[in-house]
């Protein structure tokens, strides 16, 4: 699986972006796409493992699992 840190996450209309910790790149992310218990939701800076896979506008994020959250500096 890929890691990345989120960089936006919209809790208003759920989606938002994952920037690549190999490449730099950043992937879109719907809220569909978390596969977390519970309330699902992602915070700018959260750390994330995920997949990518072809959407209907280019790779997109699947299979979103939280790893930790953002550092506290």
């Amino acid at each position: 699986m890929r890691t990345g840190t989120v960089k936006q996450f919209d809790q208003g209309s759920p989606f938002g972006f994952v920037k690549d910790d190999l490449n730099g790149k950043s992937y879109f992310v719907f809220y569909k796409a978390i596969k977390e218990e519970g309330y699902k939701s992602l915070n700018v800076g959260d750390r994330v493992r995920y997949q990518l896979a072809q959407g209907k506008n280019g790779l997109q994020c699947i299979n979103v699992y939280l790893t930790n959250s953002k550092d506290k500096d």
